[in-house]
């Protein structure tokens, strides 16, 4: 399948909403539960599940606040805990914006609440106190009521309703109807003023029932006037969605949870304003580029002249200097941990030593252009933040930008912000299917990151039988790309060797000594030690030896029947083993595994198993080449069943058998 299958289908499959009519009402009162509601210990349609949402309903609305339109938010929200893993979803977090006056920030007001309980066979009904409601800073320009429902416990039901202002009309807040528990019932009712005019989205694969109908709208403004218009009346109803659990092998769950979503195209107050909002990319282009916190930070030349010159030189291949300038940025300038788009102050990122992602990435395209380098930013949206679709042009859709610089003619990309990233080693959750390239002189351009670089591992083990009759050698591990960035952020975090080496012998029933960890070098990194297994000793008639000896591939990810989500490996990767056993004295090969090759598709994955013996050893190399990294729901099988077959081989062992005399 070629890379852009998988975002054409999903393109197609997460705008997927059912239109009809009719749509059915669940009957709900705030302040009354019924026993047979308290009394049900399993959800029928998933008994696994440790709560349910038994209701949600939230319904948005115009308003004018300070001779101002205004949103109105109105949610209720009613959860059955089923099991004690349960109990966190009794503890709730609403966030708000804090601006820079009063009419500037949103506003949570209205909470009310209850918890249920079934005592002596009938509801008993505790009230949400003010004393489980605390309000918190979260950042600058955030914060947040946190509630604490009391005497929740298994079997209990909560119930929550609020009401949101905001004076920011033009953003509708996305909507989810999908959690992690499994949803009986959910409603969506939003009314849009006539003077508005949104383009709606739905994600994910499950049914929503929508209706639309004219309403009248009625705004009461200053000095006791009201505004009537008309009013676009949109309904979505969900019922008996299913929990959108996590599932093996999906770079972000949340692009495929049921959403809808809103963007603003336009205003229009007749005899007031007129605003379009409708954008395009090449528009989104044209704003970046202006921007005083994007293009315009990219301008500085010179800024760290005296560095620079004893970094590099005319004598350089482009490669080298590039690589050179990467190292260099890293050096003088330490990342402040935060992911950012927009660039505050190069100049001061340089002059303090400390920066975001957005001002290293910044001063790594100012030095390489001043190096001769057609570098540029590379824009987009974080794996972890959710997809972008190409198709709908959106400014906030954006999160995060790389460095993109043209060598030898060839594109390469760099994330400054990384420690131990290089030239097309970037961390996996930029390795995305669409970033927007921000050219110089030049229209934006569209390019796929998602099969960037070359991602190894080599594992080679040479073994034999000690004088103690234990299976004991020594262990290379070389770990290149990706891995090697992840490996060198494992070993700067662990808390110490000792602690990664008991868990190794712990997972391995294995003796350690000797272990080496390396440190990154040209993207790559190799790990050493010796072992001796505490499971396999000789001296008896027959001898059993697990092929690999540290089998990689030991358990299948894909378990299930069937799947909704589709596959997505983090990156293509190769991954190798080379096994060398020496075949103890006074023992032959009575069984070693067969050698075979397998394919999955047109060579998309493949697996090669090769055996070579003599009467003193045995030698097994297993290479597994992971050349597409996505594949549809409907290929699942397929995927399945080629990943059963190597977990199965991982699994074979060799028999060794003793001679007799």
């Amino acid at each position: 399948m070629k890379p852009g299958k998988i975002s054409c289908l999903l393109s197609v499959c997460l705008l997927f909403v059912c239109l009809c009519s009719g749509i059915a009402q669940e009957k709900f009162k705030f302040g009354e539960v019924s026993t047979a509601d308290l009394s049900e210990a399993v959800y029928a349609n998933d008994t696994t599940a440790a709560a349910v949402v038994l209701y949600e309903d939230c319904e948005v609305r115009y308003d004018v606040e300070n001779n101002d339109f205004a949103l109105r938010t109105y949610h209720t929200v009613r959860i059955k805990v089923l099991k004690p893993a349960g109990l966190g979803w009794a503890d709730i977090s609403l966030p708000f914006y804090v601006g820079s006056s009063r009419d500037k920030s949103e506003k949570v007001y209205g909470i009310s609440g209850n918890t249920y309980n079934l005592v002596s066979g009938k509801p008993e009904r505790t009230k949400l106190s003010k004393e489980y409601i605390f309000e918190e800073k979260t950042s600058e320009n955030w914060q947040r009521i946190k509630i604490a429902f009391p005497n929740v416990k298994a079997g209990s039901i909560f119930e929550l309703k609020y009401e949101k202002s905001s004076p920011y009309y033009h953003s509708l807040e996305d909507f989810s109807f999908q959690r992690s528990i499994p949803v009986k019932y959910c409603r969506y009712k939003v009314t849009i003023p006539e003077y508005f005019k949104f383009g709606k989205r739905t994600t994910g694969y499950e049914r929503l029932d929508y209706s639309e109908k004219t309403a009248n709208v009625s705004l009461l403004l200053g000095g006791g006037n009201t505004l009537r218009c008309n009013g676009q009346e949109m309904t979505f109803v969900g019922q008996d969605i299913p929990a959108m659990k996590d599932d093996s092998y999906v770079w972000n769950k949340n692009d495929y949870t049921v959403r809808v979503l809103f963007d603003l195209k336009s205003v229009e107050v007749p005899g007031q304003i007129y605003k379009n909002f409708t954008v395009t990319w090449q528009d989104i282009d044209k704003l970046l580029t202006e921007s005083e916190e994007f293009g315009r930070q990219l301008r500085f030349s010179g800024l760290m002249k005296e560095e620079m010159a004893l970094t590099v030189n005319d004598g350089m291949s482009p490669a080298t200097k590039a690589e050179a300038i990467l190292n260099l940025v890293k050096e003088k300038i330490q990342w402040n941990d935060d992911n950012a788009l927009y660039i505050g102050s190069v100049k001061k990122a340089v002059k303090e030593g400390k920066g975001t992602s957005a001002e290293m990435n910044a001063a790594l395209i100012c030095l390489l252009r001043d190096a001769g380098f057609d570098a540029y930013p590379v824009v987009m949206s974080l794996r972890s933040r959710g997809r972008i679709f190409s198709m709908y042009p959106s400014l906030k859709s954006l999160n995060y930008f790389i460095t993109g610089v043209n060598i030898d003619g060839k594109p390469a990309y760099m994330d400054a912000s990384h420690k131990y990233g290089t030239i097309n080693v970037i961390p996996a959750d930029c390795m995305v299917q669409e970033a927007l390239c921000i050219l110089k002189d030049k229209p934006a351009q569209w390019v796929d990151l998602h099969e960037t670089g070359r991602n190894r591992y080599m594992t080679t083990v040479m073994a034999g039988f000690n004088d103690d009759g234990k299976l004991s050698g020594n262990v290379q591990k070389i770990m290149g790309g990706v891995p090697c960035m992840s490996y060198a952020r494992m070993v700067d975090k662990q808390k110490s060797k000792d602690e990664y080496k008991a868990k190794m012998e712990t997972d391995a029933n294995i003796s350690i000594s000797e272990l080496e960890q390396g440190t990154p070098q040209n993207a790559s990194v190799t790990e050493t030690f010796s072992f001796a297994s505490n499971d396999v000793m000789s001296g008896d008639e027959y001898i059993y030896v697990n092929s690999l000896i540290f089998p990689y591939f030991k358990d299948n990810p894909f378990k299930a029947e069937t799947r909704k989500l589709p596959v997505e490996y983090p990156y293509p990767y190769d991954h190798m083993m080379s096994v060398t056993l020496m075949i103890p004295k006074g023992y032959t090969a009575e069984e070693v595994p067969g050698a075979e090759k397998i394919t999955l598709g047109d060579n998309q994955i493949v697996y090669s198993y090769h055996t070579k013996k003599d009467t003193s050893m045995i030698q097994i190399v297993q290479r597994v080449s992971v050349r597409q990294t996505l594949y549809s729901a409907q290929e699942y099988e397929h995927v399945r069943d080629f990943w059963t077959h190597i977990v199965n081989k991982n699994n074979a062992q060799i028999v060794l058998k003793r001679v007799s005399e």
